[in-house]
């Protein structure tokens, strides 16, 4: 026992070589780091030839410290699976150290007491470490995610409007905002319960299609960045992906009896008049909409904003929004104009003077480059909306 004690330092040693060669996160510690591994070694060293010496048991306060390391490790962000496994990489080097140094003076008796003394520890540790390295990390986690839904309602509401503070919030949540995000309003089935029941259900609604929509957007994002978030605000739920696929949206949406509304390109710039935007849409919407649409988009939002009197209504983003560039292309606005008034391309086709095909031909372009029917109610009124609002 004393020659084993006096050969600490070297023994010591031996660890920590054995545990930077063997676990890469412990390669890049700096020495403050490497002092603080180096003391509790030094301590575990210890206390398991005492325990050995009185064919002993870890004490209760002893699991408390190991508790401590797990809670402080998770604080630190160091792998678990590191953690644990520096405690068996150095249980390696010491067995190792003792037949290479000790044979001579341990008998096979002494050796299995030993071995069974520090895998003992090395179990009861392992679990006390774990347990408090769970627990925090379930704090932290919840912290965090408290944290970072303060700071999507923060953004939405306009409370976060200056560039610098955000950056600097994002640094202390270790977290990056996508340049660009789609933002998803989520609302209950009509005839929902009221205030709280119908709170709980927009919470529900939008965890399952955040952590629906979640999985494509998180492939496509860095080690930090945002790819998806959700909250309730004002009775609806609220997602900030960064990534939204439609299709699968709308098979969640027809799957859970949820309307909506999904806003693609919003900056944290454009973030507030985005969000104000489409909670009155899916507020305002009149019965005839959701008939034609589960999910309203940027041209339905505008188009409800306007003809509702919204005070972000802006008659030239309503034309920009449904037609796009093709508010610009002076043949597609004369057809779309002649098939609203003329109620039909037959008739269009006569005010024009076109062939019927060549009317059809526009219409299922115009339909492919807006995702709009302009045979449909809602949609032809849309497009004439649009339309009057372009020549404003």
């Amino acid at each position: 026992m004393a020659r084993i004690l006096a050969d600490e330092p070297g023994m010591v040693d031996a660890f920590m070589t054995a545990i930077a060669r063997e676990i890469p996160a412990y390669a890049n510690l700096d020495a403050r780091q490497l002092e603080e591994v180096r003391s509790l070694i030094v301590w575990s060293l210890r206390r398991v030839l005492e325990l050995w010496a009185v064919d002993g048991a870890l004490s209760a306060e002893d699991i408390r410290m190991f508790r401590g390391v797990g809670a402080v490790r998770a604080r630190d962000a160091r792998p678990l699976a590191a953690v644990l496994r520096a405690y068996r990489v150095a249980a390696l080097a010491f067995f190792d150290r003792i037949g290479e140094r000790f044979a001579d003076a341990v008998s096979v008796r002494d050796l299995s007491a030993l071995a069974r003394v520090w895998l003992t520890v090395l179990d009861q540790s392992s679990e006390a470490i774990f347990d408090g390295y769970e627990s925090t990390g379930r704090i932290l986690s919840e912290d965090r995610e408290r944290s970072l839904r303060g700071l999507l309602t923060d953004l939405l509401l306009g409370r976060q409007s200056h560039a610098g503070t955000l950056r600097a919030r994002l640094r202390e949540l270790d977290a990056e905002l996508p340049t660009a995000f789609d933002l998803l309003v989520v609302s209950p089935a009509a005839g929902a319960p009221a205030t709280v029941e119908r709170a709980a259900t927009a919470e529900q609604a939008a965890a399952m299609v955040t952590a629906a929509l979640d999985a494509r957007a998180a492939g496509e994002a860095t080690d930090l960045e945002l790819t998806a978030l959700h909250t309730v605000m004002d009775g609806v739920g609220v997602a900030l992906v960064k990534a939204v696929d439609p299709a699968a949206l709308d098979r969640l949406a027809a799957g859970h009896g949820l309307t909506g509304a999904l806003l693609t390109g919003v900056t944290a710039t454009t973030a507030p008049r985005d969000y104000r935007l489409a909670v009155h849409g899916v507020r305002h919407a009149s019965p005839l909409v959701w008939t034609e649409r589960r999910m309203l988009d940027r041209g339905d939002l505008e188009v409800v904003a306007l003809v509702t009197g919204h005070p972000d209504a802006a008659p030239a983003r309503v034309a920009e929004a449904v037609l796009g560039h093709l508010a610009q292309d002076d043949d597609t606005r004369r057809t779309l104009d002649a098939v609203i008034y003329a109620d039909g391309a037959a008739g269009a086709a006569a005010r024009l003077h076109l062939h019927p095909q060549t009317v059809r031909y526009r219409l299922r372009r115009l339909a492919a480059l807006t995702g709009r029917d302009p045979r449909t109610p809602w949609n032809r009124f849309v497009f004439q909306t649009a339309l009057l609002a372009g020549a404003c």
